[in-house]
């Protein structure tokens, strides 16, 4: 299945990845390791993952400001995920992504969680302005 979201940090070409995924809203400020980009938030269900590489998708953000600084940092220290997916965007996370560069789209439906689990493969591309996300099926 695949979803459509708005763009809110394009990108060229199609990514793809491992799926990070949480029902969670996520403070990049105390949930996530600003040096290692490990999840350590005591509430997360994805605690003990690390957010480098992957496709994160959750809801939306909670707390700080300074997350926007945080993500940015992860960003600086190759540590930033592939692409941040969320349901909800905020200024917190829209800054930080696009200070850091990194990837973003919002507006997805909340049927995502139903079909994505972590470890999934997933690709995200843009066409005509509309980005679209789904699951890749590898051959085993």
């Amino acid at each position: 299945m695949e979803f459509e979201a708005k763009v809110i940090q394009g990108w060229m070409n199609e990514i793809i990845g491992k799926i990070l995924i949480t029902r969670s809203k996520l403070s990049f400020l105390g949930d996530i390791d600003a040096d290692t980009g490990e999840i350590v938030g005591w509430d997360i269900d994805i605690k003990g993952k690390i957010i480098y590489d992957k496709i994160l998708i959750f809801p939306g953000s909670r707390g700080s400001t300074v997350g926007s600084n945080v993500l940015y940092g992860l960003s600086r220290k190759g540590l930033a995920p592939k692409l941040i997916a969320t349901c909800r965007a905020e200024p917190i996370t829209i800054s930080g992504a696009i200070f850091g560069e990194i990837p973003m789209i919002s507006n997805l439906s909340e049927a995502i969680f139903n079909h994505f689990k972590n470890d999934d493969f997933g690709s995200a591309k843009i066409i005509d302005g509309k980005a679209y996300i789904k699951q890749i099926i590898k051959d085993k």
